[in-house]
């Protein structure tokens, strides 16, 4: 007699596919987790108590910060003669040399002496400054009005001009300037 050899039959699948479902159903919900979390908006973060400058403390402040703003600009010096002419512009490149007249006199018996600032706005410091350095305005630079003699000596429309294109200076070039008193500078 002879012996059939008997079949074995296929290995049985099914548990090994039970696991690979479990494993990627688990993979899933937690990829489901981490998203969800993502997607919450984080808790908020308390601001931090207001702290209150006293006045003194905040104008030291204010005055620090200012002069570091100005003395990160370059300057311009406009030196002005006794009879009110613009004579030069100084920079750190050079000095420039000019005759621009500030002052014209005029026929008004009352008036004299007049600031041709007032009638023109091509004559003020300001738009002279800005002319001869090339620029649209003055945003970046600080000007120093220099008068040769002290402010209490100048023509009473050249000391009023002055101040008066101080203001302008902001307003038309954007730019900020000051008027240096020779009194007391060495």
């Amino acid at each position: 007699m002879r012996r059939r050899a008997r079949r074995q039959p296929p290995p049985d699948l099914t548990s090994l596919f039970d696991v690979l479902f479990i494993v990627i159903f688990a993979a899933l919900i937690r990829a489901a987790a981490a998203q969800s979390a993502a997607a919450r908006p984080a808790p908020p973060v308390p601001p931090a108590p207001p702290v209150k400058l006293d006045p003194a403390s905040l104008h030291a402040r204010a005055l620090a910060d200012l002069d570091a703003e100005l003395a990160a600009r370059p300057a311009v010096v406009v030196r002005i003669s006794a009879a009110g002419t613009i004579t030069a512009l100084e920079q750190a490149r050079g000095v420039t040399p000019l005759d621009v007249p500030l002052l014209e006199h005029s026929p008004d018996p009352d008036v004299a002496v007049a600031y041709l600032g007032d009638r023109s706005a091509e004559l003020r410091v300001c738009k002279i400054v800005a002319l001869h350095l090339g620029v649209p305005d003055l945003a970046k630079v600080l000007v120093i009005i220099a008068p040769a003699q002290r402010l209490a000596d100048l023509q009473h429309a050249l000391f009023d001009g002055l101040h008066r294109d101080l203001d302008r200076c902001i307003t038309e070039q954007k730019g900020l300037a000051a008027i240096v008193d020779p009194v007391g500078v060495p």
